[in-house]
């Protein structure tokens, strides 16, 4: 099997008939994570989900027989991580909070002038 195949086939499992059966992918990894984090009891997020499946997906080609839908699933996985952690809502580093709040201060005070 080649690489173009084991994408290909990831990529219709992620996209094909599981989303069809499962649902969206984003949605479905964040009920998982809420799941996870209410049984471990610390916060587990739909990133984490996909990432973890993947490691799942690793294990296996340690032990027992080794099968090509593991390595698609794999593929599968690390996409939708990938895909689920570029449509997060991107984090506002410390540097630009502090910026807007300053500005956000400043303009309260020129309205408070006029």
């Amino acid at each position: 099997m080649k690489t173009k195949e084991i994408l290909e086939e990831a990529t219709k499992l992620a996209s094909g008939q599981r989303q069809i059966d499962y649902g969206d992918k984003t949605e479905n990894h964040t009920n998982i994570a809420r799941l996870w984090t209410a049984y471990l009891e610390y916060t587990i997020t739909a990133h984490d989900v996909a990432i973890l499946m993947c490691l799942l997906k690793v294990a296996r080609t340690k032990l027992g027989a080794i099968s090509k839908d593991t390595y698609m699933d794999m593929s599968a996985y690390s996409a939708i991580a990938g895909e689920i952690k570029f449509n997060e809502p991107k984090e506002e580093c410390e540097g630009t909070r502090r910026g807007r709040e300053t500005l956000e201060y400043i303009k309260g005070l020129n309205k408070n002038v006029g």
